[in-house]
C-alpha cells in the first residue's frame, strides 16, 4: 500500500475541514485526490493508480508487420521467442528483436485462435472454425497435427510430458493430445465452452468455463473438482502465480459475434493447403520459403460437429453488469480484487514478480495489479479491444488488439515525460482564482509542474486563455484570468527511466464573483386554508344547497386576522442569505420589522389583529451579507401591492320589514364597510336555516351594498330576523329585527 495514502487522507481532511464551503464562507476549494477524480481527466503517457496517485506510464511501442482484424493469442516459448496468432486472415507471426513481426504461417482458416509451444520449440496453432491444430516445427514445416471434433479451440497448454491440453467448445470438452498427435478426452464437462486452461508445476490443470462461470481443477488423469463457482456466467481467462493462487477474469453481460469474412473459403485437407511466407532470409528459425501442410491424425470419425460460420466471442457491445477478477487461494478461499464496468476481462498474465496484468475489451484497457493490491491503468490504445496479453521473462508486456489487429510492447521502464489534463471544473459563476496546492513525491531526477487555463465555455476552445506559466512549487498563485471554468494540466518528467514522480492531491481555491440573490416568490395570503375553503365552495356550488351556511362554520376572529407570508429565494453563489420582512401603512414613511430569518423558503404567520384598519405595504429585503464583506454584499427587495388589513365588522343599517303580498314579508337594508368589499349577506328566521339574500344591484362587490329579502308566506306570529354580512377579510357583521305577522 502506498505510504503516502495516510498523508493524503490527512491533507484532504484538513482541506474539507478548513474549506470555506463547509461553513458557507465565500472562498471555496476544488480538490482532486481519488482515483475517481483523476479518471475523469485525460492521460497522456501517465497512469492512474487505485490509491489516487498519478505517475508516468511505461514505454509503449507498436510492433510493425501485423496484418489482420484481430490478434487472438500471444505466447512465448522457452527461448523467450514471442508468437502472435491473428484472425481474418488467420496467421502466425514471430516478433523479431521486440520491434517487428514476421509471418511464419498462413492458415487456410479465418482465425488462429490459440497457440502453444513445447520444450523442443515446436509451435502449435489452433484454428477456427474447424477445430484443426497445426504443428510448426523448428525447421518451419507445418503439418495438421490433430483434427478435433470441436468448433472452437479456445486455449491450449503443453504439460510436463509434452501432451497438449486443449479447451474447446461448443461441447465443453477438455482434450489431451499426445506428442505424436493422438487425442483423447481428458474431461467432458457439462459446460458449453472451456474458455481457458493453465497448468501448475505439479501437473494440475485449471479450466475456466461458460455458461456456468466455473473454475475446475483437473488432475492429469482427468479427475475434476469445481474449485470456484462465480456469480458471472463466463470465466474467460485464468492465471496462476508462484504461490499457487489462481486468478479468474470474467466476461459476462453481453452476447456478440466476431466479424466474419464475406465469403470464407472452407479449407481442403489434401495436398498443399497453406504456404509459410518467409519475409526475411537471415533469421534464427531457418524456415523454408514454401512448406506443404500435411495431415496426421483426426478424431472426426468419432464425433460429428456442425460447424458455425464464426466465433461467438463476447468482445463487442457494452456489458450490462460489472466484471471481476477473482483471487482463489490454494485453500479455496476467494475474493474480488478488481472490478470494471462496461468492459470484458479478456486476458490475464503474471510477470516474474507475481504482478498481475489484465486487458479488457469494449472499453479497451490495460491494467496492472500489484501484489500490494495497488492497481493502475497502464496504457491507452486507439483500438476498441485489447484481446490478449503476455508478460515475458524480462517483464516486457505484449498486448494484442482487435477491431484493428495490432501488437504493442510495454516496457518496464518509464517514459521521460507525461501529461494529465483534469476534468473541466465549473465554478458556477465567474470567479477569481487563488492558489494551487498539491502533494507529490519527486525522487531524484524527477519533476512535476502544474499549469492552468480558464474560459467561459464549458469545453475549452479558442476563447480560453493560454496555459499559464508552469508552477513548480505547491502554493503558487494561479495566474489565469477570472472566468467560470478552469482546468489544470500536470506535467511529469524523469531523466531516470527506472523512477517516476507521483502526483497525489491537487487543490485550487477560488472566490466566485458575488451575484445578487433572487426572489422567486413573495406573496401574502389571508389564511393557509383559504384555498381549501374556496375549493369546497366551488364544489358545493355545482349542487343544490342541502344545508345552508351557519355562523358556527366561521373561524375565530383572531384566526381571520392572521395573514400568511410566503417566500422562496435563491442565491447563484449558494451564499447564506439574511431575510428581513417589513410593513408600513401606505401613508407612512417608516418601515417596521415583521420578522428576520435565514430560511430560503418558508412561511410566516403574521398576526394583524392589533393593527389599525387600512392599506399596508409588505417588503421583503434579501441580503447575502452573512457570506460577503459589506463592500461586495448584494441586496434585493420586493414590495407587495397594497394589502388591506380590516379587523372591523361590516355595519348593517336601515334593517326593516314590511308586509308584501300572499303572506310574504319584504326585508331590506344596506351594509357598509370602511375598507373591505361586501361579498355575502345571509339571514335566518327564528334560528332556522341560513338563506342568502339578494343584492339590489345584482352583485355583492362594493364597500356599501343594499340587499332585499322576500320571505316565504308566513303564518301569523312573532318573528326574529337575524342578518349576517360578510366582508372580503372574513369579518362578520350581525344585526336583528323583530316583527309581527297578523
Amino acid at each position: 500500500m502506498n505510504k503516502l495514502l495516510p498523508v493524503k487522507i490527512a491533507i484532504l481532511f484538513l482541506l474539507v475541514f478548513l474549506s470555506p464551503c463547509a461553513f458557507g464562507t465565500a472562498t471555496r476549494t476544488w480538490t482532486s485526490s481519488l482515483e475517481s477524480d483523476f479518471s475523469k481527466g485525460v492521460t497522456q503517457n501517465t497512469a492512474i493508480h487505485s490509491t489516487g496517485d498519478l505517475r508516468l506510464s511505461p514505454k509503449v511501442e507498436a510492433i510493425t508487420g501485423i496484418k489482420g482484424s484481430f490478434v487472438w493469442s500471444i505466447i512465448a516459448d522457452k527461448q523467450n521467442h514471442v508468437y502472435v496468432g491473428t484472425g481474418d486472415p488467420g496467421a502466425v507471426y514471430l516478433i523479431k528483436d521486440g520491434y517487428h513481426a514476421v509471418e511464419l504461417f498462413k492458415a487456410p482458416e479465418l482465425y488462429v485462435q490459440s497457440l502453444a509451444a513445447d520444450v523442443q520449440g515446436n509451435l502449435y496453432a489452433g484454428v477456427a472454425p474447424t477445430g484443426i491444430i497445426y504443428k510448426i516445427d523448428t525447421s518451419g514445416k507445418a503439418t495438421v497435427f490433430c483434427d478435433l471434433p470441436a468448433t472452437y479451440l479456445w486455449d491450449m497448454a503443453v504439460d510436463g510430458n509434452s501432451n497438449l491440453i486443449v479447451g474447446t467448445g461448443n461441447d465443453g470438452v477438455l482434450y489431451k493430445v499426445s506428442s505424436n498427435g493422438v487425442p483423447s478426452v481428458l474431461f467432458d464437462s457439462t459446460e458449453t465452452n472451456i474458455m481457458d486452461v493453465c497448468l501448475d508445476p505439479h501437473g494440475a490443470i485449471y479450466a475456466g468455463t461458460e455458461p456456468g462461470g466455473l473454475v475446475y481443477k483437473i488432475t492429469d488423469n482427468g479427475l475434476a473438482q469445481a474449485l470456484y463457482d462465480a456469480g458471472e456466467d463466463e470465466i474467460h481467462c485464468l492465471a496462476l502465480d508462484s504461490a499457487g493462487n489462481v486468478y479468474a477474469g470474467t466476461s459476462s453481460g453481453v452476447q456478440a459475434q466476431v466479424p466474419v469474412a464475406s465469403s470464407p473459403q472452407q479449407p481442403s485437407h489434401t495436398g498443399v493447403v497453406a504456404t509459410i511466407l518467409k519475409e526475411e532470409r537471415a533469421w534464427d528459425l531457418n524456415i523454408p520459403e514454401e512448406t506443404p501442410v500435411t495431415r496426421t491424425i483426426s478424431m472426426r470419425q468419432q464425433k460429428t460437429v456442425v460447424r458455425e460460420p464464426a466465433i461467438p466471442s463476447k468482445i463487442a457491445g457494452m456489458p450490462t453488469a460489472p466484471n471481476y477478477i477473482y483471487k482463489i487461494t490454494p485453500e479455496g478461499l476467494s475474493q474480488k480484487i478488481f472490478e470494471t464496468n462496461q468492459s470484458l476481462i479478456l486476458d490475464l498474465s503474471l510477470d516474474t514478480h507475481d504482478n498481475l496484468y489484465a486487458v479488457t475489451g469494449n472499453n479497451a484497457g490495460v491494467y496492472k495489479l500489484c501484489k500490494d493490491e495497488d492497481s493502475s491503468s497502464l496504457a491507452t490504445v486507439e483500438e476498441s479491444q485489447v484481446t490478449c496479453c503476455l508478460s515475458t521473462d524480462n517483464d516486457e508486456l505484449y498486448i494484442g488488439t482487435g477491431n484493428r489487429g495490432k501488437v504493442y510492447k510495454i516496457s518496464p521502464s518509464f517514459v521521460p515525460e507525461g501529461n494529465f489534463a483534469s476534468q473541466v471544473f465549473d465554478a458556477a459563476a465567474a470567479s477569481n482564482w487563488g492558489h494551487i496546492y498539491w502533494t507529490d513525491s519527486q525522487p531524484v531526477c524527477t519533476k512535476i509542474a502544474l499549469s492552468t487555463h480558464t474560459g467561459n465555455s464549458e469545453r475549452p476552445d479558442a476563447t480560453w486563455s493560454n496555459w499559464s506559466y508552469p508552477c513548480l512549487c505547491s502554493g503558487e498563485m494561479i495566474t489565469s484570468p477570472p472566468a467560470r471554468f478552469i482546468q489544470y494540466k500536470a506535467t511529469l518528467q524523469t531523466t531516470n527511466d527506472t523512477v517516476s514522480p507521483s502526483l497525489n492531491t491537487v487543490s485550487l481555491t477560488y472566490l466566485p464573483k458575488n451575484q445578487s440573490p433572487k426572489i422567486i416568490n413573495f406573496a401574502i395570503e389571508k389564511d393557509p386554508s383559504a384555498k381549501v375553503a374556496k375549493a369546497a365552495d366551488a364544489k358545493a356550488a355545482d349542487k343544490p344547497e342541502a344545508k345552508a351556511h351557519t355562523a358556527a362554520t366561521q373561524k375565530p376572529h383572531h384566526q381571520v386576522a392572521q395573514k400568511t407570508i410566503q417566500w422562496e429565494v435563491e442565491d447563484p453563489n449558494n451564499d447564506t442569505l439574511q431575510l428581513t420582512m417589513y410593513y408600513k401603512g401606505i401613508d407612512e414613511k417608516a418601515w417596521r420589522v415583521i420578522d428576520k430569518n435565514t430560511q430560503k423558503k418558508g412561511t410566516y404567520p403574521w398576526d394583524t389583529l392589533r393593527l389599525p384598519d387600512g392599506k399596508y405595504h409588505v417588503r421583503l429585503l434579501v441580503c447575502d451579507s452573512p457570506d460577503n464583506a459589506p463592500e461586495i454584499a448584494c441586496t434585493v427587495e420586493e414590495i407587495t401591492q397594497p394589502i388591506v388589513i380590516d379587523n372591523s365588522r361590516p355595519a348593517i343599517k336601515s334593517l326593516s320589514a314590511s308586509a308584501g303580498t300572499s303572506g310574504k314579508y319584504i326585508i331590506s337594508g344596506f351594509v357598509k364597510d370602511a375598507d373591505s368589499q361586501i361579498i355575502k349577506v345571509q339571514y335566518t328566521l327564528d334560528g332556522q336555516e341560513w338563506i342568502s339574500a339578494y343584492p339590489v344591484d345584482g352583485i355583492f362587490d362594493g364597500l356599501e351594498e343594499s340587499f332585499q329579502i322576500t320571505t316565504a308566506p308566513l303564518p301569523p306570529g312573532d318573528y326574529t330576523l337575524t342578518v349576517n354580512a360578510f366582508d372580503a377579510e372574513g369579518n362578520i357583521g350581525i344585526e336583528k329585527a323583530m316583527f309581527e305577522v297578523k
